[in-house]
């Protein structure tokens, strides 16, 4: 799918095909993946990541392993938080350091911006078909209210069943993520 769309964008002849050719790849069976159990397993995105640390850098994807491993690094640090809180899975975060080996630190930013994006896009539009809106939103505010009274971050959960528990397959938006990177540049 996402080899698809940058063929048909005109990166034939880059000299990074070979790199998006393995993202798109490993994004594919991510993507397949999570829509079916919503997770992601070591055994797809460890490899990945591994695989992406020792070949980018002689792929033509970063400038060597430093750089590699910078990019895999930054998505581990963009992701930490939304992870703390239960927001994406441990599975998610490591598909997003395998990218991130792949593609380099200053394209894992653009793509990890898009992908949140996407994801926050895509789970405001569940909840406002699921009619579930509102009670997110009160959720949050009560969260908010209750974390600056107390003085220390306070977290209700969703209620079991909604769309806000839920969630979605982080895999679908990291792919338009890295898609919208390429094709368009970083979100600012």
């Amino acid at each position: 799918m996402l080899g698809m769309v940058l063929i048909g964008a005109g990166l034939v002849g880059s000299t990074q095909l070979p790199v998006l050719a393995c993202a798109a790849v490993f994004l594919f069976f991510a993507v397949a993946i999570d829509v079916r159990s919503h997770r992601l397993p070591n055994l797809l995105t460890l490899p990945a990541l591994l695989g992406a640390l020792l070949l980018s850098p002689w792929s033509g994807a970063t400038s060597g392993p430093l750089e590699a491993g910078t990019g895999a690094a930054l998505g581990f640090a963009l992701l930490l938080a939304p992870y703390a809180i239960g927001g994406i899975g441990g599975g998610d975060v490591k598909a997003v350091m395998a990218l991130g080996a792949w593609i380099g630190p200053e394209a894992m930013l653009g793509s990890v911006a898009w992908a949140l994006i996407a994801a926050g896009t895509f789970g405001l539009a569940l909840l406002g078909l699921r009619r579930e809106l509102g009670d997110y939103a009160w959720r949050w505010g009560r969260n908010l209210a209750v974390t600056l009274t107390m003085r220390r971050l306070v977290y209700e959960p969703p209620a079991p069943g909604s769309g806000a528990a839920t969630g979605m397959p982080f895999a679908v938006a990291l792919t338009l993520g890295l898609a919208s990177q390429w094709l368009g540049g970083p979100p600012w």
